[in-house]
């Protein structure tokens, strides 16, 4: 008798790309569902917890003071879960303004504002993957691929634009950036919006007026 041969498994058909494209697709579809539901139930765990009302200006100050030498890891963190359930970031930098001044301010602003996009990032492409990068639209594939030959260079534009913008956070995990590039973008990306926040809030709070009409 003829002993089986070990390449009996190899005789199996293999599945063609057009066989094995419904299923990756709806793996795709999956994965955007269970991000879409991540998404919503953290933003409604956030307004259910009263998280969301709690955040305010002084309530940001009194809890970073309180921090005493942890104050800044406190900052950063919060900023990251106020960006998640989405709590506007100028709330965020006033609070990192008043409670550091102008320029230590500046920079503990421009930490909690890169921790807060990256950990948005994170949390997105764990859940979600790369859904974007299958997109076979050619007009999206065309901005992707601009994205995928100068990464860095693309970050720094769009974040001028677009500043922390949950969305463009979103996105942007979704696509087949790498975390280091979209690390590196956002940080240079955010030196200057963040400086002209900084500046504005700083003549804001030195106004007199606005001042007494902010804090009575």
């Amino acid at each position: 008798m003829n002993a089986p041969s070990g390449d009996a498994a190899s005789d199996e058909p293999v599945p063609t790309e057009s066989e094995q494209a419904p299923a990756k697709k709806s793996k795709v579809w999956l994965r955007l569902l269970l991000l879409a539901v991540l998404l919503v139930g953290i933003f409604l765990i956030g307004r259910q917890t009263g998280l969301i009302q709690r955040i305010s200006v002084t309530w940001l100050q009194t809890t970073v003071r309180d921090a005493g030498p942890l104050g800044v890891a406190v900052y950063a963190l919060l900023f990251a879960a106020g960006v998640l359930v989405q709590v506007p970031g100028m709330l965020f930098v006033a609070a990192g303004m008043l409670v550091y001044g102008k320029i230590a301010g500046y920079f503990v602003c421009l930490l909690g504002a890169v921790v807060a996009v990256c950990a948005s990032f994170l949390m997105v492409r764990v859940v979600g993957g790369q859904a974007l990068g299958t997109v076979k639209k050619p007009w999206i594939a065309k901005l992707l691929a601009k994205l995928d030959d100068h990464p860095v260079r693309w970050l720094v534009v769009l974040r001028l634009v677009a500043f922390i913008s949950p969305p463009l956070n979103y996105a942007l995990a979704l696509t087949r950036i790498r975390f280091r590039d979209y690390a590196l973008g956002s940080a240079l990306g955010l030196v200057l919006p963040m400086a002209v926040v900084t500046l504005a809030f700083d003549w804001l709070f030195a106004t007199e007026w606005v001042n007494r009409l902010l804090f009575g």
